[in-house]
């Protein structure tokens, strides 16, 4: 059985890959606002925002995940995205 510290070890390492994975999302974030800056389209499409919230929704169930949870730390994140693709 592992040890306390080294489970918090490994939690430590998970939440670095986490942010890691946040920033090439970022940084993707980043380009599509820029495309839509240069064509002239709005930032928020709900259609897709609706179809991303229900894809994880149901992928969380897959994982044996809370929907709930899910959904709402892919709206953070999304509402972010949001306001990164504005200051582009």
């Amino acid at each position: 059985m592992k040890t306390l510290e080294e489970l918090r070890k490994e939690i430590d390492d998970i939440d670095h890959e986490l942010l890691q994975t946040l920033v090439r999302r970022i940084d993707v974030v980043k380009q599509i606002g820029e495309l839509k800056n240069a064509e002239n389209m709005p930032i928020i499409d709900e259609k897709r925002r609706e179809e991303l919230l229900n894809s994880v929704a149901q992928r969380a169930k897959v994982f044996h995940l809370s929907e709930e949870f899910v959904k709402k730390l892919f709206q953070t994140i999304h509402d972010h995205a949001v306001e990164i693709q504005k200051k582009v």
